[in-house]
């Protein structure tokens, strides 16, 4: 191809790109950039738990200490199979707007629970961080898989990539601004008086820090207009429904209480409750097990702060496996290669610090797979029009696995140590994989229902109800289309099916 017919190529390809939907994509990385934050907590519990110890509360460890990442996820739990009600009687983006002010003010107001109690902490940096976390994750994904219809895989990789790399960045600033001398702790816990008085202004650094990137990020992300070619004529109140996940075009979806009643979402729901269980337990403790024979808090704070970024490509990287195969193919890899990392990580106490690097990082890898592949699996699995909504009810497998994180690890350290810990994370690991083995490899909401399509045309005009036969038909064969064509031109499509019986 000659130079010029190459530039007007490359021109017609620029011109079809939506870049008002790669804004929206910026925005909602931005945004989920802030709001992953919270993966940070692994380096931050020892700070925090070490600084009050010496204010008010010289009895807490760890292990009580990590009620507060239980909180966080239980009140995640709640919330997210609410927030799809809330956001659309709010509206899309207010609602995006008003979570992430919440999640900001969360994180601020720990600055004055730090010196009262552990449950007060819970309260502000668990349950109101959490809480405005849950309205404002949604609308960052699905407004993304609007812009991107056919892509939906990169595009929720992309936007989710964020909330995994956010302690890439928060990481460095926690460490930089508290312990910058590199200040080894006495044991198990900090003790220095001068680094323990930088924790509690941390928390007004970050509110602000993470308010200011969420403004600047909602301005970024806007809604794609409705193809009205495609979507057929409603009320206001059902617009804004369906605005809530991808436009619908007529195709078939399941409500939120049909979905209840189906195998897949409950297979869905297990498999991330035990993947969420795994990454709630390393992501809180691998700095503490790490400060048993790495005496090293820079070095640990530089591999949280890189876990990061593999959190980030790690999501990507399954949401594109996802796209070129299946859900249950990229799960399937994602949980066989977690088991063996989870259970084998006792080991880099022996091995040193390379290995223990490597089997983090590995880690961070390969668990962000489930948060890539399940919103775009839900919707392909129920339909556009409630996936959010639906989405949003898997959440509550946080709940409980946010209840066990907290009774098991107290009790696994305490009478099996982290050997105990791990292999038992494994083995949720194995059953997840068991789960998946038996997902569909291409689901639709074809598999569950044909009766919930639009009963409008573009025009508004009543349509009728297909057969769920044809329906079928169709897909294997090209007559049912001609009988539509000739039932469109003379109504005939009744009187030809009863008649080809006959005719053999």
């Amino acid at each position: 191809m000659t130079e010029p017919g190459l530039m007007i190529q490359t021109m017609e390809k620029t011109r079809k790109i939506p870049w008002r939907g790669v804004l929206a994509l910026i925005g909602g990385f931005l945004i989920q950039l802030t709001l992953g934050s919270f993966y940070s907590f692994g380096n931050m519990m020892t700070y925090l738990t070490s600084y009050m110890r010496q204010n008010g509360s010289p009895d807490l460890t760890y292990g009580d200490f990590i009620v507060v990442q239980s909180v966080w996820g239980i009140t995640q739990g709640v919330v997210m199979p609410l927030s799809g009600f809330i956001i659309r009687f709010l509206g899309v983006r207010p609602a995006m707007f008003i979570g992430c002010a919440i999640f900001s003010a969360g994180t601020a107001a720990t600055y004055f629970t730090l010196n009262q109690s552990l449950w007060q902490v819970a309260f502000t940096y668990g349950f109101v961080s959490a809480f405005g976390q849950g309205i404002a994750l949604i609308p960052t994904m699905t407004i993304g898989m609007r812009w991107f219809p056919e892509r939906k895989g990169m595009a929720m990789g992309v936007v989710v990539g964020g909330f995994g790399g956010g302690a890439f960045i928060f990481n460095q600033i926690q460490t930089a601004i508290l312990n910058p001398g590199n200040i080894t702790p006495e044991g198990t816990y900090f003790t220095d008086p001068e680094l323990l008085s930088r924790v509690p202004e941390l928390m007004l650094i970050l509110g602000s820090v993470y308010m200011g990137v969420q403004l600047f990020a909602c301005l970024l992300v806007t809604e794609p207009e409705p193809d009205r070619e495609l979507v057929p004529k409603m009320d206001d109140s059902e617009d804004r429904t369906d605005m809530l996940m991808d436009q619908t075009d007529g195709e078939v979806y399941i409500t939120p209480k049909e979905a209840l009643k189906t195998r897949e979402f409950y297979k869905l729901w297990t498999t991330r409750f035990c993947a969420v269980l795994i990454t709630q337990s390393v992501s809180g403790f691998y700095k503490a097990f790490g400060q048993t024979f790495i005496h090293d808090d820079h070095f640990l704070s530089f591999v949280g702060a890189v876990s990061s970024i593999f959190n980030c490509t790690g999501r990507l990287f399954y949401g594109l496996l996802m796209d070129r195969s299946s859900y249950r193919t990229a799960m399937m890899l994602e949980l066989t290669v977690l088991t063996v990392l989870v259970s084998t990580l006792p080991v880099t106490s022996y091995a040193g610090r390379v290995m223990f690097t490597a089997w983090i990082w590995g880690v961070y890898f390969t668990f962000p797979g489930t948060f890539s592949t399940q919103p775009a699996v839900t919707t392909q699995t129920f339909g556009h029009k409630y996936g959010g909504t639906i989405y949003g009810f898997l959440f509550t497998s946080d709940i409980v696995n946010n209840f066990l994180v907290g009774a098991l690890s107290h009790s696994l350290l305490k009478y099996g140590g982290w050997e105990a810990m791990f292999l038992t994370l494994s083995v949720f690991s194995v059953v997840a994989f068991l789960v998946t083995l038996s997902y569909p490899r291409n689901p639709s909401p074809e598999l569950f229902s044909t009766k919930n399509t639009k009963s409008t045309d573009v025009e508004g005009k009543p349509m009728p109800r297909k057969s769920p036969i044809i329906k079928n038909i169709s897909t294997e064969s090209s007559l049912p289309k001609v009988l539509e064509a000739e039932h469109e031109s003379n109504g005939l499509l009744t009187s030809n099916l009863t008649t080809l019986p006959e005719e053999r």
